[in-house]
């Protein structure tokens, strides 16, 4: 294949800068692994939140359901 010693010295060149990012992005998760606790409201802020994007849904399934049932 033409220029192949190119091709690979740029392959290697990208792993090698692959593998530097990966260091670097590891280090940083590191960092951030803190515990957050959650308060009070929180979890009313993620209960109506799921209805909001589940409640649709359910309620579609629900109709068919009984849509089904009345054929």
């Amino acid at each position: 294949m033409m220029l192949q010693k190119r091709i690979d010295r740029a392959m290697d060149w990208l792993k090698k800068q692959n593998k530097s990012e990966v260091d670097d992005s590891n280090e940083e998760l590191e960092k951030d692994e803190e515990y957050v606790e959650l308060e009070k409201n929180d979890i009313l802020a993620l209960f109506i939140s799921s209805l909001l994007v589940f409640g649709p849904i359910v309620l579609v399934l629900i109709g068919i359901i009984i849509w089904a049932y009345k054929l």
